[in-house]
């Protein structure tokens, strides 16, 4: 057996535990607490130190309404009108920003002066942002240029501090591009309103953008195992390369340095035999499957969100009726329970699930490994899984992704007929669209793996950036 360990079973229970997620959600609470001392301290030395240092108020500057604002507006696209129509504002506010990194040549974070600078800058940045329509701050390391803001009417990050950098940098136009990002921002918003029949809502909370940078990723793979058994263990190993370099062609550019490494490893074998006979490891297994054998990969889904709404939703199934609501149905709505929790909650369970079993409802017996080596896998670490697609097919034959909606929808309509229920605003909705997708791209991914020779795998990945 390998470094892994020598188990005797499958990997049982749930891939991130309750406790390692409130641990991540308490350090994160901590570092938010402490940050936001510190951006608004930033953010009012900057607003007042340009105030009183060249007469500019700069949330006068990004006022949408404002002389600078509709000036760039009118002559977008044209060099030399921009050039003619600059705000004076404008030119004063660029003219102070570069001054302040005073006789050098450009920034540098190291000084001190520099290090404020850019810091109040993007605290500005940040917080108008914030203030203005919505969102969270996502401080999860102690460093200012790590942080994030996420905003909550629409799904979308930005990096304040690194925009602040780089404008910093830029010199001249970078007062230009501070307006006209700050504009584009505020018409994304005005655009989701009109979406929403002219109402503002918050769709996306805190913990939405702190699972996607600290929860790992589950993806769904088709592989073509029979071309890889023939590429793998029965063809010269200078005809494996032979057949990666072809298919290099269609991988783009951004993958030479990738596809460079295979090669070289590969190129240290006995050329006249299969790899497979070699003892191959899995990461070059891996790395080869997905250049001669992928057939199809499903988008990531945070592993939360896999295993406590897609599968459970799958083995739902399309409900008829939805049972009355118990005591403590309504004493978890009083709580805020997330209305597509309570959803699968109160709902029937059509197919029966292995409550042990992989990702909380896969029995063992359907689990396989994709390698030669025969040791025990680690899923936590990367390891693939091919999964047996009979009871996957038998769910999903007659999914379809709008009867789940409507479902829900008939769900939350039953709610707010019950006189006990107390009335909570649907966020459910988007939870429920992204179990429709994942379930409609799952569904897609075994399709592909019904064709002869081909298989369906697990993966796990870590969390984004």
């Amino acid at each position: 057996m390998d470094s892994r360990g020598d188990r005797e079973h499958w990997y049982h229970g749930r891939v991130v535990s309750d406790q390692d997620h409130k641990k991540t959600e308490r350090a994160a609470r901590e570092r938010f607490e402490r940050a936001m001392v510190e951006l608004r301290e930033g953010t009012y030395r900057f607003a007042s130190k340009v105030r009183g240092q060249a007469g500019i108020i700069v949330e006068e500057l990004i006022d949408p309404d404002g002389e600078t604002v509709l000036a760039l507006a009118d002559v977008e696209g044209d060099a030399g009108a921009l050039a003619l129509a600059f705000p004076l504002d404008l030119i004063t506010f660029e003219t102070w920003l570069f001054g302040q990194i005073g006789d050098q040549e450009e920034l540098d974070i190291e000084l001190d002066a520099h290090w404020q600078l850019w810091f109040n800058f993007g605290a500005w940045i940040g917080e108008t942002l914030r203030r203005r329509h919505g969102g969270h701050w996502l401080t999860m390391s102690d460093d200012p240029r790590t942080w994030r803001l996420g905003f909550s009417k629409v799904m979308l990050e930005i990096a304040p501090f690194g925009f602040a950098e780089q404008l910093l940098r830029m010199g001249q136009g970078g007062a230009q591009k501070l307006v006209g990002e700050i504009e584009r921002l505020r018409m994304m918003h005005a655009e989701q309103k009109e979406r929403d029949k002219g109402k503002e809502i918050d769709r996306f909370t805190a913990e939405h953008y702190v699972r996607m940078h600290t929860i790992p990723l589950g993806q769904w793979l088709v592989m073509d195992f029979r071309q890889l058994e023939r590429l793998w263990n029965h063809a010269a190993a200078r005809d494996l390369v032979r057949e990666i370099k072809k298919q290099a062609r269609r991988l783009g550019q951004q993958n030479t340095p990738v596809v460079a490494q295979i090669i070289e490893a590969l190129g240290k074998a006995a050329q006249d035999k299969p790899i497979g006979q070699q003892g191959g490891d899995r990461a070059l297994f891996e790395a080869v499957a997905q250049i001669v054998a992928s057939r199809r990969a499903a988008s990531p889904v945070a592993i939360d969100v896999l295993e406590n709404y897609v599968l459970p939703t799958m083995h739902i199934g399309l409900p008829d009726r939805f049972p009355s609501l118990t005591d403590d149905d309504l004493a978890e709505l009083r709580k805020g329970i997330e209305l597509y929790a309570l959803f699968i909650r109160v709902t029937p369970t059509k197919y029966e699930a292995e409550k042990d079993g992989f990702l909380g409802s896969i029995p063992h017996e359907d689990l396989s490994s994709p390698y030669g080596d025969r040791k025990t896998l680690e899923v936590n670490q990367g390891d693939w899984v091919v999964l047996d697609t009979k009871r996957f097919k038998k769910m999903l034959l007659d999914f379809d992704s709008r009867r789940l909606l409507d479902k829900y929808d008939h769900f939350i309509k039953y709610l707010r007929s019950n006189p006990k229920a107390p009335r909570q605003r649907d966020d459910g909705r988007y939870l429920a669209e992204t179990v429709a997708n994942a379930l409609v791209d799952l569904k897609a991914s075994l399709v592909a793996a019904s064709k002869e020779g081909h298989s369906l795998l697990f993966r796990m990945l870590p969390p984004p950036g």
